[in-house]
């Protein structure tokens, strides 16, 4: 009997070793295919946050394209619209003008008219004033410009006649000198002709 026992407990330790291996590897399974699953788990969660971030682009994408398009239809409806509220208002203007009767629209007139006339000969009479003094101005410029071409050709005149009194004179000096020295030489011939004689 005790080898039967020997075989049993050696059986039920083989059983035991088996056992312990084949949970091992059904762990080991198990924690691959856990591993996988989280592994796929990821991906999916990339994949659905990728398609939900290219869901949330198209629908920015369409919202863009929608309120662009609103946008245009809205502006065509506000520019009719903004025709229409501006003819409406500009026809509500018109009806609060109150316009001048007959005798305020003459009265009016003729203050201005009387106005026009007052300021047109205010300006009329100081145009002629600055064109009298602007004339007189040129006068004047004109009588001092002459007195001025006057004084140079006298002092020119001047100046010639004393240019010709100075070459007269040394003319005459010189000519009077000549005439001495003739006169000299031909007294000294005659005193030699006087003497020889």
């Amino acid at each position: 009997m005790p080898k039967n026992n020997k075989k049993k407990q050696n059986k039920s330790k083989n059983t035991k070793k088996v056992t312990n291996a084949s949970e091992e590897l059904k762990q080991n399974e198990t924690e691959k295919v856990e591993e996988v699953a989280e592994v796929e788990s990821k991906n999916e969660t990339t994949t659905v946050e990728s398609t939900k971030k290219a869901d949330k682009n198209n629908k920015k994408e369409k919202k863009n394209k929608e309120s662009k398009t609103n946008k245009k239809d809205k502006k065509n409806k506000n520019d009719k619209s903004a025709k229409k509220s501006w003819f409406k208002d500009f026809k509500a203007e018109l009806k609060k003008i109150v316009w001048p009767k007959g005798k305020e629209l003459f009265s009016n007139t003729a203050v201005v008219i009387v106005m026009v006339v007052v300021v047109s000969l205010f300006i009329f009479l100081l145009d002629l004033a600055f064109d009298y003094m602007n004339k007189f101005e040129v006068e004047q410029v004109r009588k001092l410009q002459n007195s001025i071409s006057a004084n140079e050709t006298v002092d020119n005149t001047t100046d010639e006649a004393n240019t010709t009194e100075d070459t007269n004179t040394t003319s005459d000096d010189s000519t009077t000198e000549n005439n001495t020295s003739v006169e000299e030489n031909t007294n000294s011939e005659n005193t030699e002709n006087s003497v020889s004689e």
